[in-house]
């Protein structure tokens, strides 16, 4: 029982250690589809991470990687357990069939190397995912399907001698190595076709394909093809990556079309064209650091922030549209050694079969140095397809103010949440200006407690100017009291250390207080003052008790030292009762 104790005390610990798992969204995949492969590094405790390299996979061409951290805590048998952890997707596409293995990725976590275990991948030739699909013409209220009349639409044809079939288009075209060239395949008709099924896909070598679109209905549109008018509804369009020069063939479909014609027909169909002539890029003018970027693109960047202090960051974000071998191309690099550190670029694609849209580069650069510093250099260039020459991006020179960083101008952008908090640790110390620490000065802490102090008795004096103008009597008990501690201190003073100064202290220190209090007269005797303290509704007791210290102290003037400080202790205490009798008749006129 204690051992089962002690373990389920240890469990939260022993969850938490370093772990790295390794996985793929699928281990046998086709030559048309894609593989991820997904590296997680997680720890009870925040984590530090090399990044890690894409793995060199036989038969995968590796195309991006992203990242992404999270942090959760749970409450389970033992205590609370933390998670902290860092993921990275790597995507490849298949080059060929055939098996093959992912390596074992080698892993640096926080000074020391991890090893994931190798992964076994299995690639098989495409399939036709549209084997036996059906594609149906919409529905219509009446018995004709195509919902025009039959004689206002064919004219002089006559529709005994119907034509079916399927046409890849364009039927020839030419297109450079690597450029994605697209494929239509229709279906023409001029009589009642009720659906469509795709039967076959044949493939031919010298590419790679994927699905660029594919309706669900037949949406027929009025065309004119060979002078002859037809309808024509959309089967599928292809996406299609050569991978050699010369002339190639696209997939020929096959599929069945059911007619209509006062009965159902079945006919059999089997599309035409589709050919692509590929073209070797020029040798010549290729621009430096080409790296086979081809495509009809648009490119274009924008930047965070043209001014900021040193140790902060700005992005930098290159935007890469239109159609091209997106997959071919790595992300392009800045030049280096220019007085920026400049991190590995977050990508984010918006791109449709892999070959139209939108791919953005995020870029972190970090200054190094302050002034006036130009970006450097980010060469990109590919070759244009439909100019049929090459391209290069000319960013326009922009210059980024860095200025001097101190602690008050980081704590001045701390309520912007997209402005890095952290100095760079890699920038040079002596980039940073000298400033004086003036809190280790002894002289900064004088001036300090002189301005506080002046503070403080501004504010006092400035509170008994306001009372006093504004409540004169209770200023005035605020003083009196302040009197009888300065007087009774004095008294008490004198009695712990047996001195025969105590009663005159002590009778002083009452009548001034009293006088403060009450608005006694000084000239008045003493006889007269209790008289007409009798006249403030005094307690009898309490009159009658300063009556007998009063006595006392008169008695203890005329006698030997010797006996007066028998009675001090006794009468210190009554002169402190007195006190506190009169302090509580204060306390209930201000509660009135």
């Amino acid at each position: 029982m204690k051992k089962a104790l002690l373990c389920l005390f240890f469990l939260p610990i022993l969850l938490g250690a370093i772990r790295v798992d390794v996985s793929v969204n699928k281990y046998v995949i086709s030559s048309n589809d894609q593989l991820t492969l997904t590296l997680k590094i997680s720890d009870s405790s925040r984590v530090n991470v090399s990044e890690p390299a894409a793995p060199a996979v036989n038969l995968l061409s590796f195309r991006n990687m992203t990242s992404s951290s999270a942090s959760s805590v749970s409450w389970q048998v033992g205590g609370r357990v933390s998670e902290f952890s860092h993921t990275y997707n790597y995507i490849y596409f298949p080059q060929k069939t055939g098996q093959t293995t992912i390596p074992a990725i080698t892993v640096t976590v926080n000074n020391r190397e991890y090893k994931t275990r190798p992964i076994d991948i299995t690639i098989i030739a495409a399939t036709n995912p549209n084997s036996n699909q059906s594609q149906s013409s919409p529905a219509f209220p009446n018995s004709d399907p195509y919902g025009f009349s039959i004689p206002d639409y064919w004219g002089e044809d006559n529709p005994s001698q119907g034509n079916t079939f399927l046409t890849a288009l364009p039927e020839t075209q030419y297109v450079y190595s690597g450029f994605p060239a697209v494929v239509s395949y229709y279906l023409y008709t001029d009589e009642m076709v009720r659906s469509f099924n795709l039967e076959e896909e044949n493939d031919f070598e010298g590419y790679g394909k994927s699905t660029y679109e594919q309706p669900t209905m037949l949406n027929y549109e009025d065309v004119r093809f060979n002078g002859k008018n037809y309808k024509r509804a959309l089967i599928k369009r292809l996406a299609i990556m050569p991978n050699r020069e010369g002339a190639l063939q696209a997939p020929q479909m096959q599929g069945i079309a059911r007619l209509y014609n006062f009965g159902y027909l079945n006919k059999n169909l089997q599309s035409k064209g589709g050919a692509i002539t590929v073209r070797p890029l020029p040798r010549a003018n290729v621009p430096a650091g080409f790296n086979g970027a081809v495509g009809n693109f648009k490119v274009s960047h924008s930047i965070s922030k043209t001014e900021l202090a040193l140790g902060e960051a700005l992005t930098f974000t290159l935007k890469i549209q239109g159609r091209g071998n997106y997959n071919r191309f790595s992300a392009p690099a800045f030049a280096s050694g220019k007085g920026f550190q400049v991190s590995s670029p977050v990508v984010m694609d918006n791109i449709n079969a892999g070959i139209e849209g939108t791919r953005t580069y995020f870029y972190t650069l970090i200054p190094q140095s302050k002034g006036q510093l130009k970006l450097p250099d980010l060469p990109f260039s590919w070759f244009d397809n439909d100019n049929g020459g090459y391209r290069i991006y000319a960013k326009t020179d922009q210059t980024i103010e860095v200025k001097s960083a101190n602690v008050l101008s980081y704590l001045n952008r701390i309520w912007e949440p997209q402005t890095p908090r952290a100095m760079h640790p890699k920038i040079n110390k002596a980039k940073y200006p000298a400033y004086v620490a003036y809190a280790g000065q002894a002289w900064y802490w004088v001036v300090v407690i002189l301005i506080l102090a002046f503070c403080a008795g501004i504010s006092i004096r400035a509170y008994e100017l306001r009372l006093k103008r504004k409540s004169p009597e209770l200023f005035a008990k605020k003083q009196a009291g302040r009197i009888l501690q300065k007087y009774m201190k004095q008294a008490t003073s004198a009695a712990q250390n047996l001195s025969p100064e105590f009663y005159p202290l002590a009778e002083k220190a009452l009548f001034d207080y009293l006088t403060a209090k009450y608005k006694l007269g000084n000239s008045l005797s003493t006889d007269e003052k209790i008289s007409m303290l009798r006249e403030h509704n005094i307690p009898l007791e309490l009159v009658e008790e300063m009556q007998s210290f009063l006595q006392q102290c008169l008695t203890a003037r005329f006698m030997p030292e010797a006996d007066r400080t028998i009675n001090l202790q006794e009468d210190l205490g009554l002169l402190q009762n007195i006190i506190i009798g009169f302090s509580r008749i204060k306390n209930h006129n201000q509660g009135a």
